[in-house]
C-alpha cells in the first residue's frame, strides 16, 4: 500500500513519525498500535488517515524516515579505487555508523522491529522487503570493489563470504544494543569498534589472521 500522495506539512510530520518510532520501539512492529500512534501524535484520525490509508502505508513513511536519519548522521560509503584507503574508508564508515547506532536506540529498534519479521519467508515483498533488497545489493557492491581492488579474499565462495559477514555483523551488532540497554555503563564504544573492525579483517583479509 502507498500512502496518499498528499503532503503534512512539517511540525505535523514530526509529530506523527516521532510517535509511530516512539510506539514502534517500545512495542515492536507486530505489537504496535496505530490508534495510539494517532493519539500520541496529538493529530486527528482524520488528519493522519487523510495523509496516509492504513498502518502500512504509515510504517513505509516510517521505514523512509529511519534510512533518511541514518543516512544523514552517518552519511552513504564512497569506495576509494585505492587498495589501501579502502579499510580506511570502511573503518570510518562502520565507525560513525555505530556511534550513531548506539546514541540512537530507538531508531534501532525499530530498525529491528522492521527487518526481523521481514527476514521470514512469508514475509509479503512490501517496503520493507525492498529495503533489506537495497541493503543487500549495497552489500555485495562493497565486497566485490573490495575483491577487485585486492583487499579482500577470494578464496571463498562469494555467497558464503556475504552470508559470513552479514551474520557476524548482526551477531556483534545484536549483542552491543542489548548492551548498551542493560548495562549501558560496561560498554565501552571504542573498544568495541576496534574489536568489530579487527574481525571484520581477520575474516576478510586475503591473509587471513596475517594480514
Amino acid at each position: 500500500m502507498r500512502s496518499r500522495s498528499r503532503k503534512l506539512d512539517e511540525e505535523k510530520r514530526r509529530n506523527l513519525m516521532d510517535a509511530a518510532i516512539e510506539e514502534i520501539a517500545a512495542n515492536g512492529i507486530e505489537g504496535a498500535s496505530y490508534n495510539r500512534i494517532i493519539e500520541r501524535s496529538g493529530l486527528s484520525k482524520g488528519v493522519v488517515y487523510y495523509y496516509f490509508e492504513n498502518k502500512e502505508s504509515l510504517y513505509k513513511t516510517v521505514l523512509e524516515e529511519v534510512e533518511r536519519q541514518f543516512i544523514a548522521a552517518v552519511g552513504t560509503l564512497r569506495i576509494p579505487d585505492d587498495k589501501d584507503a579502502f579499510w580506511d574508508v570502511c573503518d570510518m564508515h562502520y565507525t560513525k555508523a555505530l556511534k550513531f547506532a548506539a546514541s540512537n536506540l530507538r531508531i534501532v529498534d525499530v530498525a529491528r522491529s522492521f527487518i526481523e519479521p521481514a527476514c521470514s519467508p512469508s514475509m509479503d515483498k512490501g517496503p520493507v522487503f525492498e529495503s533489506l533488497q537495497r541493503a543487500e545489493r549495497w552489500t555485495r557492491c562493497v565486497l566485490r570493489k573490495g575483491q577487485e581492488l585486492g583487499a579482500l579474499r577470494q578464496d571463498v565462495d562469494f555467497e558464503l563470504l556475504r552470508n559470513v559477514v552479514q551474520a557476524v555483523e548482526y551477531t556483534m551488532d545484536s549483542w552491543l544494543f542489548d548492551k548498551l540497554r542493560s548495562e549501558p555503563d560496561a560498554v565501552d564504544i571504542e573498544r568495541f569498534v576496534s574489536f568489530a573492525l579487527d574481525m571484520f579483517k581477520r575474516i576478510l583479509s586475503p591473509k587471513g589472521l596475517g594480514e
